[in-house]
């Protein structure tokens, strides 16, 4: 349901649910409750037709037209469920304006139990959530080790009135944090009565079982009424072993297959392997590999290698690598979507002193249980581990070796547990001034954060001793000194004891926190009146106090206790915001209003922010019944993340990881992320120095309702953002990719590198973050936020909404968002070219809706696209049917153009209402059974092209009952 969906002709209507008086705090007020509307109405106050007025995001102040200068989605909370969505972020992340949110919510995020909205592509910490108006606390780990956003999956769907979604810059109405955009989520209000909603569901290829129990109700009196919610949901999680098609990592796209793995199958993922002084591997003892106690987790796997002249295999030469025991099913602990458990209660009501003046409160408490993981222990040569040993058992030089632990040795799957506790407590004083002409409301608000993470560690020294034994020594061979130990082959090669986990087995706890106290004064009211209207006015003054704390585990990440992910995030601090903002809408004739509107706020942080200054106008005009032209523009300033500003150096090392160079040196046509014999260190680090983002934001387009055919509404706005000195973090991979790029020119495939030219300020800076030995293996890498140059995304939104009501077949309502995005331009440097990389992201994304209903059935069909994106390979040459990637520039070589297809799903509810106290309602997720295929140049796993939201989930099924106690 889009903005669209209520227009004019359905104010009416929609002012039932909305009615409120002028003081317009946020969009909390737009439910302000019906005592005090019953109590003016009573008093035949002469100024009760400003309750005719409404409150949208975008805006303080109150108006009588729901559309307004800036394009506003609306998505109501009835339509969530119909639309076939469990949660606040599924709905979120179907919306045209939003783009897949950057870190991937499964295996190897640092905050797996968390979801982010990432409008407009821009990123997760550059948009503001809000409910009833107000902001909430940032979730306390941060998006991929770097960033804070807030956390859209925490948030219980039974309160849910509406969803208001302002995807541009509003610095200046809001502040800092929406330099994308806002999203305000409003409860529902007055109450009356107690509801109980129950769902089940499930998954047809199984997995992602699901369960919620909602009960809401609500209680009035003469000057008082009480709301309340208790929800409990719970969702299983949904593991690589359960889809068949993701147990190995030989499920990569054929292209990815090079004249190795074409000629003797492709290389499967090592877990029981020893290498000797040749870097050969050592043949299992016969039968190891297939033993019982590992429950198939093994089967034997030998490496050849064949020879290549230029363009073609030469058969006659074959190297034999050895033989070694490979995973079979290497994902199947790796967590796709995460499980949880949820448990919320929420609390709100207010009283009526009369003479205008209410107190109103509320206390919201969320608790979350979450589980997840990705490989089990396991032991290879890493940091103060030993590469290379001389083993005295077998007078062998051993070069390499890897010990992967299983099940049914550690007694489980060692999964990760994520406990989080989050309340949010509001209480508040409002009224009017001056005989009713000016509304005020002064708030004040305290929220809390926590989350503590559970895991089984990583002991590789104790592993190591446990399988090799203590030091003998050293000894020399030939010309080299090598450690001495000797490998019990019994325990390497065989399954281990549960008792015998348990004398090296570790677990860890990481505890992260972010708090925030906030107080607010909002004052909204006509001014004065000229012969066109009356001018209105909002002011505010705001304080906002807020911080995080990242403690992990005190052990560190050292060769005795490392985290599963291999992450070591610390750090904390405070940030200190105090601001001032006002805000005019200036009739200027019957049919034409302008706004003018700036805010000043001033931070007390780490940062070198100070004082920012933000404004923005807008226009509206109506020329004839029922078309409004409308446009906006605005400044917009976002101070760096405490994330950026407070995270404390951390060091880990790193031995699974894309060499890009190396690939590329070596002409491959892909670069899966494998186990190396060498480890770098990986240093990691926050920007005190950091500039705050600076930049802009306009819109303009038109709303029409179509008044000759009567519900026909269109609308369509052009928007653009941009920001100057925009901050990002350039994590680990990205410096590889870079520094390959820079150094060669080349992307691996072939493909020309462009994002920056070589011998570039930036080209320069990456190569030095990427330390080499003499021998080009990688020993260190740096990584931080850095300020960019440029940032400008621009594109178009439309709409199409319908709503034929018929005589005898009942009414039918649909509504169309479709939203292209024109261009996504980025420079880190000034001396870099600003390139369009469109097509890197979802270009294109349409949602549909159709609904009909008709006496006691409700039927809603909804579909949901994201366009092609730019195919794992494109720009490189097409690899030959041997297997073999010829080099861009030669005549073998077909240079690779191919895009990925739409991901386009379609979702279904039934519901029939067999009388006003029950409702029975069918929902089916993903009607056509559709999955994420894995792109003909993608590695395996989850290399399906998740930029469209693709995924594994399937179908799935869910019934729900509505019951009404009283």
């Amino acid at each position: 349901m889009s903005h669209i969906a209520l227009r004019r002709h359905r104010l009416a209507s929609a002012l039932a649910l909305v009615l409120l008086p002028t003081f317009a705090l946020h969009a909390q007020d737009a439910g302000t409750n019906q005592a005090q509307s019953q109590d003016q109405a009573q008093q035949g106050d002469k100024k009760a037709k400003t309750l005719d007025k409404v409150v949208v995001t975008g805006s303080r102040i109150a108006r009588a037209e729901v559309e307004g200068p800036a394009p506003v989605n609306i998505i109501k909370g009835e339509e969530i469920q119909k639309q076939g969505f469990n949660t606040v972020y599924e709905v979120m992340n179907s919306i045209t304006q939003a783009g897949i949110a950057e870190t991937p919510p499964s295996w190897g995020s640092t905050s797996v139990n968390a979801r982010q909205l990432n409008l407009r592509n821009m990123g997760s910490n550059r948009n503001l959530l809000l409910i009833d108006g107000h902001r909430v606390t940032d979730y306390p780990m941060p998006a991929n080790g770097k960033t804070n956003f807030q956390n859209y999956n925490n948030i219980p769907t039974g309160m849910i009135d509406r969803i208001e979604i302002l995807a541009t810059g509003a610095s200046a109405i809001y502040g800092s944090d929406a330099i994308a955009g806002v999203v305000n989520i409003i409860l529902k209000k007055n109450y009356q009565g107690d509801d109980i909603k129950v769902q089940l569901g499930t998954s047809t290829r199984g997995g992602r079982d699901f369960g919620d129990l909602n009960f809401v109700g609500g209680r009035s009196g003469d000057n008082w009424n009480v709301i309340y919610n208790l929800q409990r949901s719970h969702r299983t999680p949904l593991w690589g072993r359960d889809r068949r098609y993701t147990d190995s990592d030989a499920d990569a796209g054929y292209g990815a297959w090079d004249q190795n793995a074409r000629m003797f199958g492709y290389p499967r993922y090592t877990g029981l392997m020893l290498a000797d002084g040749d870097g050969k591997y050592i043949t299992p003892p016969a039968g190891a590999c297939n033993q019982r106690g590992f429950k198939n987790n093994f089967s034997q796997y030998h490496k050849q290698s064949v020879a290549t002249n230029g363009n073609t295999v030469d058969p006659t030469n074959i190297t034999d690598g050895g033989s070694y025991c490979a995973q079979n099913d290497l994902f199947g602990n790796w967590v796709l979507t995460p499980g949880r458990d949820d448990r919320d209660a929420f609390l709100a009501g207010n009283y009526d002193f009369g003479g205008g003046l209410q107190a109103y409160g509320s206390v919201g408490y969320w608790e979350t249980h979450g589980v997840s993981n990705t490989e089990l222990p396991f032991l290879y040569p890493m940091g103060g581990i030993p590469g290379s040993f001389y083993d005295q058992g077998t007078g062998q030089v051993i070069t390499n070796y890897f010990r992967q632990l299983t099940p049914g040795e550690m007694g489980g799957y060692g999964n990760t547990h994520d406990d989080e506790k989050n309340w949010d407590i509001h209480a508040g004083l409002r009224g009017t001034l001056f005989d009713n002409r000016f509304n005020w409301d002064l708030n004040l608000g305290h929220a809390k954060y926590i989350v503590r993470e559970s895991y089984t560690g990583l002991n590789e020294q104790g592993m190591f001793n446990y399988f090799f034994g203590p030091q003998q020594g050293t000894t020399t061979v030939g010309g080299e000194e090598y450690p001495v130990y000797t490998i019990n082959q019994q325990r390497f090669w065989n399954p281990i004891s549960k008792a015998d986990y348990s004398t090296f087995a570790v677990t860890g706890q990481n505890t992260a926190v972010s708090w925030m106290d906030q107080a607010s004064l909002n004052v909204t009211g006509d001014l004065f009146s000229t012969w066109a209207g009356p001018v209105g006015f909002a002011g505010v003054l705001e304080a906002n106090h807020q911080g995080y704390k990242l403690t992990p585990d005190a052990r560190g990440n050292t060769t005795t206790f490392g985290d599963p992910f291999q992450d070591y995030n610390a750090g904390g601090g405070t940030r200190m915001r105090l601001s001032a903002g006002t805000e005019f809408r200036i009739p200027l004739s019957d049919t034409l209003t302008w706004s003018l509107s700036g805010r000043l706020d001033k931070y007390r942080d780490a940062s070198s922010a100070d004082i920012a200054r933000t404004w923005g106008t807008a226009i509206e005009w109506r020329p004839l019944q029922g078309l409004l032209l409308r446009g906006t523009y605005g400044t917009n300033f976002h101070a760096p993340d405490m994330q950026y500003l407070y995270k404390q150096d951390s060091l880990s090392t790193k031995g699974i990881y894309s060499d890009y160079y190396q690939c590329i040196a070596a002409n491959q046509s892909v670069c899966p992320a494998i186990q190396h014999t060498t480890y770098y260190t990986l240093h990691a680090a926050g920007g005190h120095n950091l500039l705050p983002e600076e930049g802009h934001a306009w819109t303009y387009g038109f709303v029409w309702d179509v008044n000759w055919v009567e519900g026909l509404s269109v609308s369509a706005d052009y928007w653009h953002m941009g920001i100057d000195n925009a901050i990002d973090n350039v994590g680990e991979d990205d410096v590889l990719k870079d520094e390959a790029g820079c150094r060669t020119g080349l992307q691996v495939g072939g493909a020309p590198y462009t994002l920056h030219p070589q011998g570039s300020e930036y080209c320069k800076q990456i190569e030095a973050n990427v330390v080499r030995d003499a021998q080009g293996n990688i020993t260190a890498v740096y990584t931080g936020p850095i300020n960019q140059n440029k940032l400008y995304v621009s594109g178009v939104d439309a709409n199409v909404s319908y709503r034929w009501k018929t005589q005898n077949w009942g009414a039918f309502n649909f509504s169309l968002d479709w939203t292209d995005n024109l261009s996504y331009k980025l420079r880190k440097y000034a001396s870099d070219p600003l390139l369009n990389t469109r097509y890197d992201r979802v270009a294109t994304r349409t949602r549909a809706t159709l609904n009909w209903l008709n006496g006691p059935w409700d039927v809603t069909v909804y579909g949901e696209r994201q366009g092609g994106v730019r195919a794992p390979h494109y720009g490189g040459c097409e690899v030959l049917a041997n297997g073999i990637t010829p080099a861009l520039g030669d005549p073998s070589c077909v240079v690779y153009h191919a895009y990925t297809s739409p991901w386009v799903t379609f979702s279904s509810t039934v519901g029939y209402r067999f009388d006003e106290k029950l409702r029975l309602g069918l929902t089916v997720t993903n009607l056509f059974d559709k999955v994420g295929k894995i792109p003909y140049y993608a590695g395996g796993f989850e290399f399906i092209p998740t930029l469209q939201g693709a995924n594994y989930n399937g179908r799935e099924i869910s019934l729900q009952v509505e019951y009404k106690l009283d």
